[in-house]
């Protein structure tokens, strides 16, 4: 799998070093084990909101592999839907354990809490 320079750029402003190390190694994986033309990962949960400089925020990490070729890496927050059609992908693999995002990711949190 080859990295674009746009997703190395995202990668290098948006993560650490070892954080940037576990999205490679789990994009890399996830592509491996699909047959699909385009592929979207959820890498990683930061455990924290993060804000990158371009506006982007999340604490999610999810990055997009089209023709063997990661083209972007993105931050989303688990409030907002994960799904591959809102990604613009034919496929969604969870690489951290899957969880509810978008409305019904509320009231998985509000669970949690108690």
């Amino acid at each position: 799998m080859e990295v674009s320079p746009h997703a190395f750029t995202r990668l290098q402003t948006r993560l650490t070093a070892d954080e940037e190390q576990l999205v490679l190694e789990r994009t890399r994986t996830a592509w491996e084990r699909r047959e699909t033309p385009s592929l979207a990962v959820v890498c990683l949960d930061l455990g924290r909101h993060e804000t990158a400089d371009d506006g982007s925020n999340g604490n999610l990490v999810i990055s997009t592999v089209k023709l063997g070729t990661l083209v972007t890496v993105m931050l989303r927050n688990d409030t907002q839907e994960v799904k591959a059609q809102r990604l613009e992908c034919k496929s969604l693999a969870w690489m951290i354990p899957k969880r509810p995002t978008g409305p019904k990711a509320r009231k998985y949190l509000n669970r949690r809490r108690w």
